[in-house]
């Protein structure tokens, strides 16, 4: 089973929001995230990607927003999740 949003997700400012959640696929997938703000300021906030080699857990990433952003979900990623937690308000909106 294996999720990503589509569309425009609202991302509040200082909660963990889910843009990417999948299990049991195993083929390599690029997913291109662009971020903006109503408001027209910095985008500032951290990623939190999590990855597994089938069933066993590498150590996840975390990492600075950034408007544009590329997550790569590589052969056997059996698990695989992306949460984003924006220090503001945020869209975020697959390309």
């Amino acid at each position: 089973m294996a999720f990503y949003r589509r569309g425009k997700i609202s991302c509040p400012a200082g909660r963990w929001t889910t843009l990417i959640s999948n299990f049991g696929t195993g083929m390599p997938k690029t997913f291109t995230v662009a971020f903006h703000t109503e408001s027209r300021r910095d985008i500032s906030g951290e990623f939190l990607e999590k990855k597994y080699t089938w069933i066993f857990p590498k150590k996840p990433v975390r990492g600075a927003l950034v408007p544009l952003m590329e997550f790569n979900r590589e052969w056997i990623n059996g698990i695989y999740t992306v949460k984003v937690r924006p220090d503001i308000d945020l869209m975020a909106e697959f390309k």
